[in-house]
């Protein structure tokens, strides 16, 4: 027959693990949050330089410069796919 009772080593041990996993989620979020952030002004400026609004990225990067805003907004949306995974 197996003892199945609870020790007091166990129920904190349960605790201590819990709070690990509730400041890894909210470091996630916090990094999805950032990875929007840094999306966020390259995805707008299309639009509005399309409407004439603001100078558009070829205007400002050139055709061989649209490298870095688009490696910039891929990089910030992975790092927001990666913090809001499993929320």
């Amino acid at each position: 027959m197996i003892d199945k009772r609870e020790t007091l080593n166990d129920v904190e041990g349960a605790r201590k693990s819990g709070q690990k996993s509730v400041g890894k989620i909210g470091l996630l979020r916090a990094a999805g949050f950032l990875g929007v952030a840094i999306a966020a002004p390259f995805f707008i400026w299309v639009p509005l330089g399309l409407l004439g609004l603001t100078p558009s990225m070829i205007d400002v990067f050139g055709i061989v410069g649209l490298r870095f805003p688009a490696a910039v907004t891929i990089s910030g949306l992975l790092l927001a796919a990666i913090g809001f995974h499993e929320i």
